[in-house]
């Protein structure tokens, strides 16, 4: 887990700073592992279902304006890049590696459907991405490098001029925080933020995802400019149980959309929200014939390994599989806590033909690593 300043516990963090205020810790993590290269960044950044951008920093005189490039890139460009005044950020990383979604386990305070994707950038002396605002919790953790942070909750005006490609707003000074390798920084969501290397490094950034008023009203006519955000300000460690949609979180949607749309359906739309994954990235699922013989060769002897880019959760009353539900049983509660522990179903925990029929549907939604024929 992260090393918190002083005497601060993960429950005192979620009270005090967990959607309210930002906070800088020195030497929360001493030693990334694992860890990325730049010239594994860049590989990953030349493949089509990836998702990544270049960010240029262009000076002139005291104007400074952004302009962003959108990946797949070709390697030769890559190896021509300025030797300063780029930053390249490479989305969903723990997907393409799975290995790198142990860095999930320094913030095992935070219900893990609440974690959208680990995204890593590069950044050449003087390269950022200007001064901004995201909708969502971040940590974000420095790996080798240097880079200066300008944060404030202030509110700053919008500058449309400051890049034809992102949202960003005007510059400001705000807290200064020089961060080294180790260091962490977190920023609830709208804090507005700006980083800049001032050695070439690598942040490592650990970024939530929370539904909008319309993703939880799917299918119901637009709710025009007003799509607030799901808040959980209030969250309580006890939540972050491996995998687990906790009735605080459905309580908290249901507010969100009103008491007055049926509390089942908002829960599933909930699950099918926090499961959903991107088209290109979909791991593709096994047949009824394939699904029904890896189940039966998983209650005789073996195991199932969760696909690296698979997103699965569970409430009291169902599953979620890469943006769909499935009703589950009551029984299903213990493997399912053990699977999304360890991305690893051990056949030992199957024992009903509930179970059974539960796994052989996850395996049609694409849960798991399929066999190579």
């Amino acid at each position: 887990m992260l090393k918190l300043p002083g005497r601060l516990s993960a429950a005192r963090f979620l009270e005090r700073f967990w959607q309210k205020e930002p906070l800088f810790m020195p030497a929360a993590l001493p030693r990334i592992r694992p860890a990325i290269t730049r010239n594994e960044l860049a590989w990953l950044a030349t493949l089509d279902d990836v998702e990544s951008r270049l960010v240029f920093t262009q000076r002139s005189g005291e104007r400074v304006r952004y302009r962003a490039e959108t990946g797949p890139f070709d390697t030769a460009y890559l190896a021509a890049l300025p030797a300063r005044d780029w930053t390249l950020l490479v989305h969903d990383v723990e997907k393409h590696v799975p290995a790198m979604r142990k860095l999930f386990d320094h913030v095992p305070f935070v219900p893990d459907w609440r974690i959208d994707d680990l995204m890593v950038s590069f950044a050449a002396p003087g390269g950022g991405v200007g001064p901004h605002r995201d909708n969502y919790d971040v940590f974000l953790c420095q790996g080798i490098g240097l880079r200066e942070w300008h944060v404030t909750t202030d509110d700053i005006a919008d500058d449309p001029n400051a890049s034809d490609d992102l949202a960003l707003i005007g510059k400001f000074t705000g807290n200064t925080h020089g961060v080294a390798e180790g260091d962490v920084l977190y920023l609830p969501p709208g804090v507005a933020h700006w980083g800049t290397a001032t050695r070439a490094c690598m942040t490592y950034s650990i970024g939530m995802r929370a539904p909008q008023l319309s993703d939880l009203l799917i299918g119901l006519p637009d709710i025009g400019q007003h799509d607030p955000f799901y808040r959980d300000p209030d969250l309580l460690a006890v939540e972050a149980v491996p995998g687990y949609i906790a009735p605080e979180a459905r309580k908290r949607a249901l507010d969100l959309v009103g008491d007055d749309l049926d509390a089942t359906d908002v829960a599933i739309a909930l699950g099918c929200y926090a499961t959903r994954t991107k088209d290109w990235i979909t791991p593709e699922g096994a047949d009824d014939d394939e699904a029904l013989e890896l189940v039966d060769t998983l209650v005789q002897r073996g195991e199932l390994s969760v696909h690296g880019m698979a997103c699965i959760a569970w409430d009291d009353h169902s599953v979620y599989v890469n943006g769909v539900q499935r009703p589950r049983s009551t029984e299903d509660a213990d493997w399912l806590r053990s699977m999304c522990a360890s991305r690893v179903l051990d056949g030992a925990l199957i024992a009903d033909a509930a179970a059974r029929a539960c796994v052989a549907w996850m395996l049609k939604m694409g849960a798991f690593d399929l066999p190579e024929n």
